[in-house]
């Protein structure tokens, strides 16, 4: 057990960076060793106690039962596995690090510490927490990134909070007692909600076993057992929290023990004093009627609340459990300003407390005679407690152990579909889809959306969106981006289908497959191609194709470009672009109606997106395009989608901004001529067969202090490159009289850039999909 008050998070993270060297070596070793599923590793920083016995005895009532180890820390912790008949082997041995290596469960309650922290690697995790936290946690809490000395200084913390992500995203399940714990901890552990499901602390499991009288019984008995017989009257349990290795301010000094004892004989009470295992303080009574019960005396002090009549506590997650029993608790905090600034709540402490806050045992004293009492403060109390406790236990069945068993059997027998099963909609587990960052549903992800929905109507789809306006395909599931379910539908899906770059730290897990469509040909040079890119920016680009199970490519040109770009070394798929389907198949039914289009022709200028200022001057007048085209023509004006949230151009007669409109694949079905200047559209326009003209007015400029391109336009451009608005509306109405004069270069370009765009690319992608077993 560790040392009172020996631990503090700028200690703890030192020792981690020092032992970085040993990850390295767990993490190959994860290679070489294969894990067994039928072996189970256990241990807990506090000894053999509280939520992770519970969850052994679960493990054992099993048949067949896994073989369960526990890894002990101390001499004493060997004694009391070896009095349990528990099989156990010291955490820091080299046997503890075999049985670590080997296991194919990992269950722990503070951190990899509480096993053979080199050995996790690999192994489904199973986190126990221990209680429901009020005070921020790790990720959440500026205390958890100190470091000595220099610990506040931003780089440093943000190098700690890198550290703590990749060591958290080994954790596979998370248990949590109810719905306001779930995203509190997710959050401070930066893991999916996923990973964190509902299903119980195995450690309040106690707090649920048998009638309330046999609960209260077995708890004094415990408790007496504990500390010696009680005189009469009530019972009050004072446990404060920890303070990252600080003392509690609120150790009585002498007057105080002199007022509590006074107070104690008064009501015929005894008062227990838990001070948290990592405390510092000392705590010294002179009266019988003030019990220490530290962990060594009492360890699962879950065990005991039914003998108490009411709790002081402060910040401590034991108020959460204690609530379950309905009796009064009193908030004693002295500090509250400081510690929420210092550490932060993840809730205002006068909502949980309703403002009754003590700040000095003479408060705390008068607070106990009200609730004690018979009146309308205890009654207040009393309901504040069952508040607390509808809040923070959804399971009070005392089976929370038994469920985190079945969810964590679940994990390890996992197997792949037969054919059987994939006949129909059966095995094919959720898709994601997410296009330009959910500003969108469009693309290539729409494309194969309503090719998946087509086939197997009920499979779950989801589509991640910047925002609940963003409208999503008939059928899917909306989830907005960073929230709880959009996580949780992340990580659950079966198939990850995006078209840019995932931005955060995710990867994906085992059996997951992330389909990258990307979202056009480049011609401007990209990632690893461009010559302005630093070594961070190089590193970011290797680091996210890493992700990518399979990477999408429209023709055999435009993936010896992106492979090159991004180094891609998985899988890449050279079908063609579903985007480009509904191009070769002509406008949709009812599309000129929406858009209020009026007249049998339709110019689309679709500029592409620049650099910094770049090129901003060069825009085409659309109203004057469309005043020198005539009446017979329309204008549609579609932005770049990095700027779609911008106006496009300023709309007139016949002069139509599009840049909102979801998807540009139908915009251009139904264009009679495309008017770009560098933009990918261009690959995808040409499906169709139809007119391009190219007003680039800058394009030796653009070529030079832009990006740069990865071939000449101007020797393979299959329309004429015009530099005013005047030229371009003449190349417009001359084009399809000019089509004879570009027919070599059009077939020649569409040989490269469009051998497979036939209209049946999502089908084909899907099909793939399905052959290999990845939907």
């Amino acid at each position: 057990m560790p040392a009172r008050g020996s631990f503090t998070f700028a200690a703890g993270n030192t020792r981690k960076v020092l032992a970085l060297p040993l990850y390295a070596i767990g993490q190959v070793a994860a290679l070489l060793v294969p894990r067994r599923n039928d072996r189970w590793v256990v241990g807990s920083a506090f000894g053999v106690h509280d939520g992770a016995l519970a969850l052994v005895r679960e493990v054992a009532r099993r048949s067949p039962a896994p073989s369960v180890t526990w890894l002990t820390g101390s001499p004493g912790d060997e004694h009391r596995a070896e009095d349990l008949g528990l099989l156990h082997a010291p955490r820091g041995s080299l046997r503890g690090w075999w049985l670590t290596q080997r296991a194919g469960v990992v269950v722990v309650t503070h951190g990899f510490g509480d096993v053979n922290r080199y050995a996790v690697h690999g192994a489904v995790v199973v986190q126990l927490w221990h209680g429901a936290p009020l005070k921020r946690l790790h990720l959440d809490s500026p205390a958890a990134l100190d470091f000595p000395m220099i610990g506040r200084v931003p780089a440093v913390r943000a190098a700690l909070r890198g550290m703590y992500r990749r060591g958290t995203r080994r954790i596979s399940v998370l248990p949590v007692s109810s719905d306001i714990i779930a995203p509190r901890l997710a959050s401070a552990f930066g893991l999916p909600a996923e990973r964190v499901p509902v299903l119980g602390e195995p450690r309040t499991d106690v707090l649920f076993a048998g009638t309330p009288a046999e609960r209260g019984q077995q708890a004094r008995q415990r408790l007496v057992s504990a500390v010696g017989a009680l005189p009469g009257g009530p019972v009050v349990l004072y446990a404060p929290t920890w303070r990252d290795g600080g003392h509690d301010p609120d150790v009585p000094d002498r007057e105080e023990w002199s007022r509590l004892e006074a107070w104690l004989e008064r009501r015929d009470g005894t008062l227990l004093v838990r001070q948290h295992p990592l405390g510092a303080g000392r705590y010294t009574p002179r009266s019988p009627r003030v019990r220490l019960v530290p962990a060594s005396v009492e360890p699962e002090v879950n065990a005991v609340l039914w003998a108490v009549d009411a709790l002081v506590t402060d910040y401590s997650s034991i108020l959460f459990d204690f609530a379950v029993t309905g009796r009064p608790i009193v908030f004693f905090a002295s500090d509250v300003e400081q510690y929420s600034l210092s550490h932060g709540l993840y809730e205002p402490y006068d909502s949980l407390t309703g403002g009754t806050t003590s700040v000095s045992w003479e408060q705390t004293l008068s607070h106990l005679d009200a609730v004690l009492d018979e009146g309308a403060q205890r009654d207040a109390a009393l309901a504040r407690s069952r508040a607390i406790a509808d809040r923070y236990h959804s399971h009070r069945d005392g089976r929370s152990a038994a469920r985190i068993v079945d969810h964590v059997l679940a994990l390890t027998r996992v197997t792949r579909p037969s054919a059987h099963d994939r006949a129909g909609d059966a095995g094919r587990g959720p898709v994601f889809f997410e296009s330009y960052y959910g500003r969108n549903a469009s693309c290539n992800p729409l494309a194969l959306d309503r090719e998946i929905a087509r086939r197997w109507p009920s499979v779950e789809r989801f589509w991640s969106v910047e925002s609940s306006d963003v409208a999503v395909p008939p059928g899917a599931t909306a989830v907005v981006v960073g929230t709880a379910a959009w996580e949780q539908a992340r990580e659950s899906s079966r198939l990850v289908v995006v078209n840019d770059w995932i931005r955060d730290d995710w990867r994906p897990r085992r059996g997951q497959t992330v389909v990258q469509t990307w979202h056009g040909t480049p011609l401007k040079r990209i990632a690893l191609g461009r010559s302005d890119l630093g070594l961070r920016d190089r590193l970011a680009v290797v680091k996210q194709s890493s992700r990518w199970t399979v990477t999408l490519a429209q023709s055999p040109s435009a993936s010896r470009i992106l492979r090159r770009s991004y180094a891609v070394t998985r899988r890449m798929w050279v079908e063609g672009y579903p985007r480009d389907d509904v191009i070769v198949r002509g406008e949709p039914d009812g599309l000129r109606d929406e858009l209020g289009v009026r007249t049998p022709k339709v110019v689309l200028y679709a500029p592409t997106w620049r650099d910094g200022d770049l090129g901003a001057a060069h825009q085409l007048d659309a109203s004057a395009l469309a005043d020198a085209l005539g009446a017979d023509w329309t204008v549609m004006v579609r932005g770049h989608a990095r700027t779609m949230h911008e106006r496009g151009a300023s709309v007139g007669d016949r002069v139509l901004d599009v840049t909102r409109f979801p998807d540009a694949s139908p915009l251009l079905a139904l264009a009679d001529v495309l008017v770009t200047d560098y933009s990918s559209v261009m690959f995808d326009f040409s499906a169709g067969g139809r007119p391009m003209v190219f007003h680039v007015p800058d394009l030796a400029d653009y070529a030079g202090r832009g990006r740069g391109f990865y071939w000449d336009l101007a020797a393979r451009a299959p329309g004429p490159l015009v530099s005013t608005t005047a030229e371009c509306a003449r190349r417009v109405l001359d084009a399809e009289a000019d089509a004879p004069q570009w027919a070599g270069r059009y077939a020649a370009w569409r040989a490269r850039f469009n051998p497979l765009d036939d209209g049946a690319c999502s089908r084909r992608i899907v099909d793939r999909l399905d052959r290999e077993q990845l939907i």
